[in-house]
């Protein structure tokens, strides 16, 4: 099995080679925390005993080496897990494949973090769970009816008849994506994937522009008659 060091070459030589995190054993941290420690105290006793030890230097020369490669592959997989965090703050993945436990954590706490900065400094940028420019209240989510579930069985999604507000354009749009209610004027709105939404364009704008939402309609659907 090789040593401790040539791993901690090909760790990083693995992480450098992506842009997902590379896969790593579960004890890495650990491991290499205690490696260097061992390396440090096995120097230092030498060159205490002989300042002149060969072996002594070598051991010291590994070691910084060593923790220059253990920080390479640290350094790489924080950026890493700081971009993740990001984007699932913006309606992106939560899920994080080869992350360690101390990732995870920090991957939540940078999480909650966006979140809560996106919501008290930038409430018009929340899509869901936050408040939103003022719009008129015009949302409920229509499902297609099950096949056989009605009189209206079977007829296409595009004539469900969502209720809507008499004031200004309406926008169809679908959601791809399930998220957190949607709170607009007086109403909230689950947002549950395949939903078709009539709703503000400006809202619409803002579900599309977060990928949670896609346009169905090239252009701003009226009040019905």
């Amino acid at each position: 099995m090789p040593d401790t060091f040539t791993l901690l070459l090909e760790w990083r030589r693995n992480e450098a080679a992506g842009r997902s995190l590379a896969k790593l054993p579960p004890d890495y941290y650990p491991t290499v925390a205690q490696y260097l420690s061992e390396l440090r105290r096995s120097y230092e006793a030498d060159l205490r005993e002989n300042p002149s030890s060969r072996k002594g230097e070598i051991s010291r020369q590994t070691y910084h080496r060593a923790t220059q490669v253990a920080r390479d592959v640290l350094e790489g997989r924080m950026q890493k897990v700081l971009s993740l965090a990001f984007q699932a703050s913006i309606g992106g993945s939560r899920d994080l494949p080869n992350a360690l436990a101390e990732e995870k954590a920090m991957f939540d706490q940078l999480l909650g973090t966006f979140q809560t900065l996106r919501r008290t400094a930038a409430p018009y940028l929340e899509v869901a769970g936050g408040p939103l420019p003022a719009v008129s209240p015009s949302v409920v989510a229509s499902r297609p009816p099950a096949p056989g579930a009605g009189p209206n069985a079977g007829a296409p999604a595009t004539d469900a008849t969502p209720t809507r507000s008499p004031a200004g354009p309406l926008t169809y749009v679908r959601v791809v994506k399930d998220g957190r209610p949607l709170s607009i004027g007086a109403e909230t709105v689950d947002l549950r994937t395949d939903d078709l939404l009539s709703i503000p364009p400006e809202t619409a704008k803002i579900l599309v522009d977060g990928k949670v939402a896609e346009p169905i309609s090239a252009r701003p659907l009226g009040p019905r008659a």
